[in-house]
């Protein structure tokens, strides 16, 4: 699947996606770490991992680039 200019979607893991949606929705990772009963920092590395591969510069950025790219779409499944 292609993304915006010819470029390919990142490969999220589900989890990578659930905590994307969140996030996107305003939770702070501590929020986060309580809906998906996993722990902060661990939600953090997600939140990592998903900014790196979207190559974004900050969460504001990783949620912009992922909404831009349909990546967001359909992903109240996720979480």
């Amino acid at each position: 699947m292609s993304g915006i200019r010819g470029e390919e979607l990142p490969e999220l893991t589900q989890r990578e996606h659930s905590v994307l949606a969140l996030v996107a929705k305003g939770l702070s990772a501590k929020e986060v770490a309580l809906v998906l009963a996993i722990a902060p920092r661990t939600v953090e590395k997600h939140i990592d991992h998903v900014r790196l591969k979207i190559r974004a510069k900050n969460r504001a950025h990783m949620v912009a680039q992922a909404m831009e790219r349909g990546i967001l779409s359909g992903m109240a499944s996720h979480v």
